[in-house]
């Protein structure tokens, strides 16, 4: 299940970069990338899910996860300019323990 929303994740957010790709040489494969809105859009009409969570990191790279209600996620990496990445997606998500239970808070 979760190599199949990979691969799903993978076809909808290559949507996005298939014209500009077929105009280039071939580079390097990475993540599927492409812009925030759009994958962010793509997450909730295929899989339901929402993002819960986000941090920021020192290079200005934002992560978000985002989780449906059976409990499919996928973390996603956007760069500063807007760009997000997929960086892993699975299922059998388990909750965030209440807040006082951590020490971030």
């Amino acid at each position: 299940m979760a190599f199949a929303k990979f691969l799903m994740s993978a076809a909808l957010v290559g949507t996005a970069l298939i014209a500009p790709a077929l105009a280039q040489e071939p580079e390097s494969r990475g993540p599927p990338c492409a812009e925030r809105s759009h994958v962010a859009a793509q997450l909730r009409e295929a899989f339901g899910e929402r993002m819960i969570g986000s941090g920021l990191a020192e290079s200005g790279v934002l992560f978000e996860i985002y989780v449906s209600p059976s409990g499919t996620w996928t973390l996603l990496a956007t760069t500063p300019v807007g760009t997000s990445c997929l960086v892993g997606a699975g299922e059998a998500w388990d909750p965030l323990p209440e807040p006082d239970a951590y020490a971030a808070r």
